[in-house]
């Protein structure tokens, strides 16, 4: 790799670094919105696959040992990400969780980086990807108040699916491998994200493609998203067959215009102290009215100095904002009531701000390449106002970190119990504090004392009890109901009553009087065998068009001519 190229990514490595120092220095920001939730699920997550279990779908020891069915839909890659680092956070004596929201703001510079490397030079790119990482609801938002590491992760992998679209649609050979690859890491980092962002590309490819090719580049793209789609089958394909139990109505997060809503307000209290907003609802008001008069700006140069023929992407990223939000304002409360499901798949509103991020970074580059084109004074003022703007998402990044020293560096034990889903897929009535209260009994009993329970063996999805017992009543078992649980007699296969114990929520099964060996199971079910062997092919497709694109690179290469120091290559 050239100098010139390591150099590059030091720059974001270290302006990475710069932007997530303090997480080093405090911890991570234990009163952010997500954070508990990361924490267990990376912890429970990680210790499963150094144990041999390679996609953990149930926790076994989450909820003090009960037991979380949250991973059969929540996406698997930042606890991926967690588990793989920790050999080296304790190598290095550092936080793993610590050094994956860090790898996080980082591949979102780098992703940045490469796709302002297709419109606009590569110090402008370097410049643009690092105001990236600094944008206020990428940085003081989403990665140090919500702690929102999914979402993080969305973003650092949608620009790289936009570099691969317009390599894609530029003929590049490795490029619908790419995108494919780009698009999956996306699926598997934040569902929510590709609902909202996967129109993008597609309308790139519109956009950039040539008069009478444009059929076949949004072809070429749909093609990339579908592969990327079924390499992600082995995540998506069990979620989508699991989601009926996970029905999200039950999480209780209503979308209103209240005080304590999560719609924004950008009225002209917004600006005083009389804000009838929440802190945090208030902070995102404050930080989209700035993104979007950021986003004016640049579009605003970008249309009046950028060359006529740049003019459509400009354009493009302009006409992508206004929905966004229309759909984070109040006024929108009235059609987040009339789509109730839309309402669920989204939870909260303020989420389109990713919206506004990926659409201000290509507007940003094109500003700071047209900028030169304007008279002396002008060019000044412009890169102050640019300045100011920056100086503002500083100031927010200022005020999470004095949040962040606030809270101090001792999480307790309260996120060990911190299941952001539990409410969604535990049966209707389990309550919490009598589940955990539960956990502090024999793993597997009568509760009338009619027999004897002895665990033989106790391995997630797979428990073996030895019961005995003249009158039975009913086996409680201490790991959470969920519907995909069986229980069975052993050897005889055949199959026993299971159902929920409320309020705990626990495992009850009718066991025959005598004395039997309990088998209970959650069984991989054909969803995950489908989407593992999904994922497979999806991969070697991918590997495939990789080597054809190497293999093919090198053919069009001739034997080098006489004289001319490198070798000639074929006409395209």
């Amino acid at each position: 790799m050239p100098l010139k190229r390591v150099k590059e990514i030091l720059v974001l490595a270290v302006a990475a670094l710069a932007l997530s120092l303090p997480i080093f220095i405090h911890g991570p920001m234990y009163s952010g919105h997500d954070t508990k939730e990361h924490l267990a699920f990376g912890t429970y997550f990680a210790e499963q696959f150094w144990q041999g279990d390679l996609y953990p779908r149930w926790l076994l020891n989450m909820n003090h040992g009960l037991g979380s069915a949250s991973f059969f839909v929540y996406p698997p890659f930042p606890s991926y990400v967690y588990a793989l680092l920790l050999p080296l956070a304790h190598f290095v004596h550092a936080n793993a969780f610590c050094l994956g929201e860090y790898l996080c703001l980082f591949a979102s510079g780098l992703g940045a980086f490469l796709w302002m490397t297709t419109i606009a030079s590569r110090r402008i790119s370097l410049i643009a990807a690092t105001l990236y990482m600094l944008l206020p609801y990428h940085l003081a938002i989403d990665f140090y108040r919500r702690d929102a590491l999914s979402e993080c992760w969305a973003l650092a992998w949608m620009p790289l699916v936009l570099y691969f679209t317009t390599q894609a649609v530029q003929k590049k050979r490795y490029a619908v491998a790419g995108l494919a690859l780009a698009y999956a890491l996306l699926i598997v980092s934040h569902l929510i994200s590709v609902v909202i962002l996967s129109a993008l590309p597609l309308l790139l490819a519109l956009t950039i493609a040539e008069r009478g090719r444009k059929a076949r580049a949004l072809f070429i793209v749909m093609g990339g998203l579908a592969l990327g789609t079924v390499v992600a089958a082995a995540y998506l394909v069990p979620a989508f067959a699991n989601a009926r139990y996970f029905p999200v109505s039950k999480l209780d997060i209503p979308i209103d215009n209240g005080p304590h809503g999560d719609l924004l307000d950008v009225g002209w209290d917004l600006f005083t102290r009389h804000s009838a907003k929440s802190g945090f609802v208030h902070a995102v008001s404050l930080v989209t009215v700035d993104t979007v008069a950021f986003i004016a700006l640049c579009g605003f140069i970008a249309l009046k100095k950028g060359p006529r023929s740049r003019r459509g992407r400009a354009w493009l990223w302009l006409a992508v904002c206004p929905i966004p939000i229309f759909l984070m304002l109040g006024t929108s409360q009235w059609l987040w009531k009339a789509f109730p499901a839309l309402a669920s798949a989204v939870q909260f509103p303020f989420r389109f701000g990713v919206v506004l991020c990926i659409a201000a970074l290509p507007l940003a580059a094109f500003l700071l390449t047209d900028v030169m084109q304007l008279p002396a004074r002008s060019r000044v003022g412009v890169l102050i106002v640019v300045g100011l703007f920056a100086m503002t998402w500083l100031g927010g990044y200022v005020d999470a970190v004095k949040q962040l020293t606030r809270d101090g560096n001792d999480a307790g034990s309260e996120w060990r119990v911190y299941d952001g889903w539990f409410a969604a897929w535990t049966p209707s009535g389990t309550d919490l504090a009598s589940a955990l209260e539960s956990a502090a009994l024999p793993p597997a009993r009568f509760p009338a004392g009619q027999g004897t329970a002895q665990v033989l063996l106790w391995k997630p999805r797979h428990i073996e009890v030895l019961t005995e017992c003249d009158v039975c009543g009913p086996l409680i078992v201490n790991q959470l109901y969920y519907p995909k649980w069986k229980a069975q007699l052993s050897p005889e296969g055949k199959l026993l009553p299971i159902e929920p114990v409320l309020p705990q929520g626990l495992l009850k099964v009718q066991v025959p009087p005598g004395r039997h060996q309990i088998l209970l199971n959650l069984p991989r079910g054909l969803d995950e065998q489908i989407g593992a062997w999904m994922s497979a092919m999806g991969i070697l497709v991918c590997i495939v068009l990789l080597i054809a694109s190497f293999v093919g690179s090198k053919r069009t290469r001739l034997p080098g001519i006489p004289g001319s120091g490198r070798g000639a290559t074929l006409p395209s």
